[in-house]
C-alpha cells in the first residue's frame, strides 16, 4: 500500500467526531496554510478509492498541489496527531502514557510525596486491568524513590513484585501461544493424538499452583486452551462448560468487558457454537440477541468491535435459520446486512468471509443460484489477497459446485477440474477431498454398480471423518453429506 493510499484510508477511517475534532485541531495548530490542508482533507474523504489525478485537476492552477507528496505527508501526521489528542484520555494506554509523564515530572521537581500519591491511585487501575507492563514502569519509579530514601524493607518488596508480575507475564504468554497453536493447527487440518495429548499436558504443566500467580488472562487462555481440546475430542458438555467459565470471569470483572469487548463477543460467539453442536437451537438462538445487544448494555462505542459482532451475528442468524430450514428468514437476514456487506473492505477481518458463505448458503437454499454465486465469488476472489481458513477456502469450492450444478452452469466442468487439482496438494483435508469424489459421482448420475459402491464406501468415510475430526464443532458449515445423501434419495431406486 502506498503512503498516499494509507492517507485515504486513515481519513476513511474516521467518524464524524474525529473529523470535527481535526477541523478545529487544525485551526489551532496550522497556521497559514491551514485551509489548504482542511481543502485537501476533505477533498480526499470524498473519494472512494485514493485518485491523485482527480485531486490534482480539482487543485488545478493552485500552488500548494505542486509540493503534493510534502503536502499529503504533513496532513497524514497533522490527522494522527489530532487523533492522538482526540483519544489522549479516552483509552487505558493514552492515559497511563500521560500519568507517566506527569510521575516523572514529579519526581524531577523533588516532588516525592505527590509522586507517591500519583503512583499509588495509578497502580490501583493497572492491577484491577491486569496492564503489567504499565505496572513494571510504575513499580520502577517507586523502585527509585525507595532507593533515593533507602527505604530497604519496601526496596526488596518492590523487587519480588517485579519478578512475580513477570512470572505471570511469562506464564500469560506461555498459555496464549499455546491456545493460538491449537486453533492454527486446526485450521490447517492437523490435529493428531500426538499434539491433543501433547497440549494436554502442557496445560497441567502451565497452570500455576500458587493462587496469586493466576490473573485473567491465565485463566482466560486455560480455558480457551482446553476449550478447543474439548472440542477435538468431541466433549461438547466440558467445552462448553470452559466458555461458560470465561463468561463468568469477564462477567465477575465488567471492567474488562469493557476493556477488551472483542474477547467477550467472541466468548459469546464460543457458547453460540457449542449449542448448535448441541442442537439446542431455542438456546443459541437466545445467546444471539444478547450477543447482538451487549455492546449497548456495557455502553461501548467501538466501530470495529461493533461491525465484528455484527458479522458474526448476522452469521450466526443465518446459520440458525439454515439449520431449521428458515428458507424465507434468512432471506431477511440477507436483505437486512446486505449494504454494510457490501460496505465492509475486504481485508477488514476473516469473519467476513464466514457471513458471505452462508450469504452464499441461505440464497442456494432459496433457489437464487446466481445471488449465491455472487457471495461465493467475492471469497475465492478474495482468497489470493487476503488470510481465511484454508478450510473455508476448500468448503467455498465444494459450495460453488452444488450452485452450478443446481444451476446446470456450463463452467461447472471447468470448475470441477480446478476443484480436483486444488484438493490434490491439500493433502491435509482428506474429509474435503472424500466430499468431492461423492458429489463427482452424484454429478455424474451413473448409477453403475462400480458408481453405487463408490458412493456408498465415500458417503461411509465422510460419517467416519466427521467423527473424528469435527469440523462443525470449531466451525460452522455447510451439510455435505445431507446434501449427498438427498440428491441419492432424490434418485430413488437407482442407487442402491
Amino acid at each position: 500500500m502506498t503512503p498516499s493510499e494509507e492517507l485515504h484510508q486513515l481519513i476513511q477511517s474516521m467518524n464524524m467526531s474525529e473529523k470535527r475534532y481535526f477541523k478545529i485541531y487544525s485551526s489551532r495548530h496550522v497556521i497559514g496554510k491551514k485551509n489548504n490542508y482542511l481543502r485537501l482533507f476533505d477533498a480526499i474523504g470524498r473519494q472512494d478509492s485514493y485518485n491523485e489525478a482527480a485531486l490534482k485537476k480539482n487543485f488545478e492552477g493552485e500552488t500548494f498541489i505542486k509540493h503534493l507528496p510534502s503536502e499529503k505527508n504533513y496532513l497524514y501526521h497533522n490527522v494522527l496527531d489530532s487523533l492522538t489528542f482526540f483519544y489522549k484520555e479516552k483509552t487505558f494506554l493514552a492515559r497511563y502514557c500521560n500519568i507517566l509523564i506527569a510521575i516523572e515530572i514529579l519526581y524531577n521537581k523533588g516532588l516525592f510525596d505527590q509522586c507517591k500519591k500519583l503512583i499509588n491511585r495509578s497502580k490501583k487501575e493497572a492491577y484491577s486491568l491486569e496492564k503489567f507492563s504499565v505496572l513494571l514502569l510504575i513499580l520502577r519509579w517507586e523502585t527509585l524513590i525507595y532507593i533515593k530514601d533507602e527505604e530497604e524493607k519496601n526496596l526488596y518488596r518492590n523487587f519480588d513484585e517485579e519478578i512475580r508480575i513477570l512470572d505471570i507475564v511469562r506464564t500469560q504468554s506461555a498459555f496464549m501461544q499455546l491456545a493460538f497453536n491449537i486453533q492454527i493447527q486446526v485450521d490447517k487440518g492437523n490435529v493428531s493424538k500426538a499434539l491433543i495429548t501433547e497440549s494436554e499436558k502442557r496445560v497441567k504443566q502451565l497452570y500455576p499452583k500458587e493462587k496469586e500467580k493466576t490473573s485473567f488472562w491465565i485463566n482466560y487462555y486455560f480455558h480457551s486452551a482446553r476449550g478447543l481440546l474439548f472440542s477435538v475430542k468431541n466433549n461438547q458438555q466440558e467445552r462448553f462448560a470452559c466458555y461458560r467459565e470465561i463468561k463468568k470471569i469477564m462477567d465477575e470483572a465488567p471492567q474488562f468487558i469493557k476493556d477488551l469487548p472483542l474477547i467477550y463477543h467472541t466468548n459469546y460467539n464460543n457458547l453460540v457454537n457449542g449449542m448448535f453442536v448441541l442442537r439446542k437451537y431455542d438456546v443459541a438462538e437466545g445467546l444471539i440477541r444478547k450477543q447482538r445487544f451487549f455492546l449497548q448494555a456495557h455502553g461501548i462505542k467501538n466501530p470495529i468491535v461493533q461491525r465484528i459482532n455484527f458479522l458474526n451475528t448476522a452469521e450466526n442468524e443465518l446459520y440458525l435459520h439454515y439449520k431449521l430450514g428458515n428458507v424465507e428468514e434468512g432471506l431477511r437476514v440477507i436483505k437486512k446486512v446486505e449494504a454494510e456487506v457490501k460496505k465492509t473492505k475486504p481485508s477488514f477481518s476473516p469473519v467476513l468471509y464466514d457471513l458471505l458463505f452462508f450469504m452464499a448458503v441461505a440464497d442456494l437454499m432459496a433457489g437464487n443460484h446466481s445471488s449465491a454465486i455472487k457471495w461465493l465469488n467475492r471469497i475465492l476472489n478474495a482468497g489470493q489477497d487476503v488470510y481465511f481458513r484454508k478450510e473455508l477456502q476448500l468448503n467455498t469450492r465444494l459450495l460453488y459446485l452444488i450452485v452450478l450444478f443446481e444451476s446446470n452452469d456450463w463452467l461447472f466442468e471447468n470448475r470441477l477440474n480446478a476443484t480436483k487439482r486444488m484438493l490434490a496438494q491439500e493433502t491435509a483435508f482428506k474429509l474435503q477431498s472424500d466430499i468431492l469424489e461423492a458429489l463427482r459421482v452424484i454429478f455424474e448420475d451413473n448409477p453403475t454398480a462400480k458408481n453405487k459402491e463408490l458412493l456408498k464406501k465415500k458417503i461411509s468415510e465422510i460419517k467416519k471423518k466427521q467423527q473424528r475430526s469435527n469440523e462443525e464443532l470449531l466451525n460452522k458449515t455447510f451439510d455435505f453429506l445431507e446434501w449427498i445423501e438427498q440428491k441419492k434419495a432424490e434418485g430413488k431406486g437407482k442407487w442402491g
